[in-house]
């Protein structure tokens, strides 16, 4: 009978206390059930203490009830530092991940901040998703954020009771977040730390950045959604205060002097050679220029890097450390840890990997004595280069041609050149896939991605880890790649 009560208890205060977590608030069926389960509980221990006290000797009585009140004043202790957290001010973040901290970009963008800005919470009763937005929330109100000037107020309003604002913005359910900077404002109906970073980041009045996109000869698209477009990177983009603009290289003769910097996106045909030679000419005057190849291609873009010493042939990269990836051999599908120390690997290491599909690798050598070249994103140095690794079927593992040679390889490769009118900085990526809208959010390929336009456009300030869904501190420990890779697809 004792026993009976004590788990009864048990799991009525179980379910009370999980009932008033979910919900944030103590309902009347919270409070039921954490009456019947303490009634149980009380039952059961007095039950307990009764036939202890009827089987035990005279002597034993003393020290048990010492015991019993020595564990009912931890118990008492607990709850009155449980209440205490509750009503303090001091916030402890220690989970393992980091998980209710803010990223680096989403304290720097607050910092930046220069007007009020005001987060508006609307709920409804009973909504359990409420009391986590409120954490959030709380996090990004909490003293010591907007250094630059601007106030952070946070709002919580009963959607019942502030019908205008509900028509005013547009907001079609509980949990939905209108962020108000100045007189701009943004709704984000499903807050998450990232999102609320685009929608903060998207109300600031930003300078001109203006980054000219080639087109016209099957580059990557900024503006198409789906898997194989780009549309995330514009928006990532625009988020990160750049004015993406369309650039058909194909009729110009010069790259618009407005220009901040240049993207050509993995090119399928051939660029004309006056597309080649204005792409030289902005690049030895002092241009920025960021690209992407892919291997099987040759644009002649591939030539133009060469002539600043980012030579990539064209050679599939086939790294035996990394996994087989949609029904393509085993090592097609590079997963780096390997970095060098760099702005645009800022934050990375050998637990925080990024992703590359079909990738070719470069060989830097100095054009010039005063040039500076690096490689800052390597594979194994297990893998080799192969002309041919497209033959490879899913089943395959690839052997290593006569002239490979295992080593570390370039994937990702930067360049500060100087040509007499200015000095350029170049960031050449040996793949394109790591950044289109299925697997920009993989892993860190963001951060990578996002930190090295920066840095090529001279924006070191703006460098930054930016929210993972996983938390801050997110980390991929050596695991089973086949199975951690694709639950971390949208950690970024």
């Amino acid at each position: 009978m004792t026993g009976a009560l004590v788990l009864v208890g048990l799991v009525l205060s179980l379910f009370g206390w999980a009932s008033q977590q979910a919900l944030g608030e103590v309902t009347p069926f919270a409070l039921g059930q954490l009456m019947a389960g303490a009634g149980a509980l009380t039952a059961g221990g007095l039950a307990a203490l009764m036939r202890a006290g009827r089987n035990a000797q005279p002597a034993l009585r003393g020290p048990m009830l010492g015991v019993l009140a020595r564990g009912a004043g931890i118990c008492a202790l607990a709850v009155a530092l449980y209440l205490a957290a509750g009503r303090s001010h001091f916030r402890f973040d220690w989970t393992f991940e980091g998980r209710y901290s803010l990223s680096e970009a989403s304290l720097g963008l607050l910092a930046q901040l220069s007007e009020p800005l005001v987060l508006t919470l609307y709920t409804e009763a009973g909504d359990p998703r409420v009391r986590h937005t409120r954490a959030l929330l709380e996090e990004f109100a909490r003293p010591g954020q907007g250094l630059a000037g601007g106030a952070i107020e946070l709002r919580t309003r009963a959607l019942d009771e502030f019908p205008e604002d509900e028509d005013r913005f547009g907001i079609g359910s509980s949990n939905s977040v209108v962020v108000s900077l100045g007189e701009r404002w943004a709704l984000v109906e499903r807050p998450r730390e990232g999102s609320l970073y685009e929608a903060i980041a998207g109300l600031r009045v930003n300078p001109d950045r203006i980054l000219y996109t080639a087109v016209g000869a099957g580059e990557g698209d900024l503006w198409r959604s789906g898997a194989e477009g780009y549309s995330g990177l514009g928006a990532a983009l625009a988020t990160e205060g750049y004015r993406v603009r369309r650039l058909p290289l194909a009729v110009v003769d010069a790259i618009p002097p407005d220009a901040a910097g240049l993207l050509i996106l993995a090119p399928e045909r051939p660029l004309p050679d006056t597309a080649l030679a204005a792409i030289e000419r902005y690049v030895d005057g002092g241009g920025a220029l960021v690209a992407f190849l892919e291997p099987g291609y040759s644009s002649g873009l591939e030539a133009v890097l060469a002539r600043y010493g980012l030579e990539s042939p064209d050679r599939w990269v086939v790294d035996p450390a990394s996994l087989a990836l949609d029904d393509q051999a085993l090592g097609l599908a590079p997963v780096a840890s390997n970095y060098a120390e760099h702005p645009s690997t800022h934050g990375l290491n050998p637990n925080r990997m990024t992703f590359f599909r079909r990738a070719r690798a470069f060989n830097l050598r100095k054009a010039q004595p005063g040039d500076r070249l690096r490689g800052v994103v390597l594979t194994s140095r297990d893998a080799w280069t192969d002309p041919a690794a497209d033959r490879f079927q899913a089943d395959d593992v690839p052997e290593p041609p006569p002239d490979a040679r295992p080593d570390y390889h370039a994937l990702v490769a930067v360049a500060e050149i100087e040509r007499g009118a200015g000095r350029a900085r170049i960031a050449a990526f040996g793949d394109a896939d790591l950044a289109n809208n299925r697997y920009l959010r993989a892993l860190y390929n963001l951060d990578l991605v996002i930190n090295t336009f920066h840095w090529a456009l001279e924006r070191e300030t703006a460098i930054a880890l930016h929210p993972k869904s996983g938390g801050r501190q997110l980390n991929q420990f050596p695991v089973p790649l086949e199975r951690s890779l694709q639950s971390l697809y949208g950690a970024g």
